[in-house]
């Protein structure tokens, strides 16, 4: 059995196979050939949450056990900790350890960038990434992978995140926000409040992939209730986007299993939102890339 860490997880995980691996996984759960279940939430001291979701296909089964809590920035402490085992769905024998925290973050970052593929009006040149946590650096890793001719600028949630200069991006002040007009916007944090200030984002291609409770709000009501809004799984969006339902969109979204089917936005001049949750069809679609299966 492998047991690999972020690192190794990391290499494990290259962003080309994981869209492609992610866009199949949409194919087989449209056609019915895969067990998804809801993930379990239990709740946690600190406003800290456990999460535990399984996957099941033909081959290949696993089940990603992470443990997710807001306020451990402050204590010098990662805010997600977690593994994803995988095994052999027909015997059962264990293949693989995966690091969650770094799994997460790279598959959800591919789930996002083939949602900009199929969505985005042009390839974007202008993009503006809110946040500084994991999930914010994964996202610029991926686009400056698959988008190496957007300018990307970086508004962290709290200061100037380190990977700013380390991945030479450009840092924004939040009152700046409106400087530009942005093809893409990418929200990354776990705010209970929106992120953008009236009027960013308009016309745009907007993603949020930090907020996953409802009393989670990146995205900012008036936008949503404006646009077109597609959504990574319906299931957990109903149960779990707290954007959508501070909007009052409780009804289910369009998917990203439609768009990799052929459905189209159409071209009225809206937003565009996607709007991500995670599930662990993507865990899957990351683990079948790693372990080769």
């Amino acid at each position: 059995m492998q047991v690999l860490d972020g690192a190794a997880t990391a290499r494990a995980l290259p962003w080309a196979l994981l869209m492609e691996e992610v866009a199949q996984v949409c194919r087989e759960h449209r056609e019915g050939r895969l067990v998804c279940p809801p993930r379990h939430v239990l709740p946690l001291r600190q406003d800290g949450v456990l999460l535990v979701m399984p996957c099941m296909s033909d081959t290949l089964t696993i089940t990603k056990l992470v443990s997710v809590h807001p306020l451990n920035a402050s204590l010098g402490l990662p805010t997600i900790s977690g593994e994803v085992v995988a095994l052999d769905s027909r015997t059962g024998q264990r293949l693989a350890v995966l690091d969650g925290p770094m799994l997460t973050a790279r598959r959800t970052a591919a789930v996002t960038l083939l949602a900009v593929q199929h969505l985005a009006r042009r390839a974007p040149r202008r993009v503006l990434v809110v946040g500084g946590g994991v999930q914010a650096h994964s996202h610029v890793q991926a686009l400056q992978s698959v988008h190496p001719q957007a300018t990307i600028h970086v508004q962290g949630h709290q200061g100037v995140p380190a990977f700013v200069e380390q991945l030479g991006v450009e840092p924004l002040p939040p009152e700046s926000q409106g400087r530009h007009d942005w093809d893409l916007i990418i929200c990354a944090t776990t705010s209970r409040v929106p992120v953008l200030r009236p009027g960013v984002g308009e016309g745009a291609l907007v993603v949020g992939v930090g907020a996953f409770r409802e009393d989670m709000v990146e995205l900012p009501p008036e936008l949503l209730r404006g646009a077109q809004v597609w959504v990574d799984d319906p299931v957990g969006a109903q149960a779990e986007a707290g954007d959508l339902m501070a909007a009052g969109l409780f009804e289910p979204q369009a998917s990203l299993d439609d768009l990799v089917a052929g459905q189209r936005p159409v071209e009225d001049g809206r937003t565009r939102i996607f709007k991500s949750v995670g599930c662990a069809r993507w865990d899957l679609a990351a683990a079948r890339v790693a372990v080769r299966v």
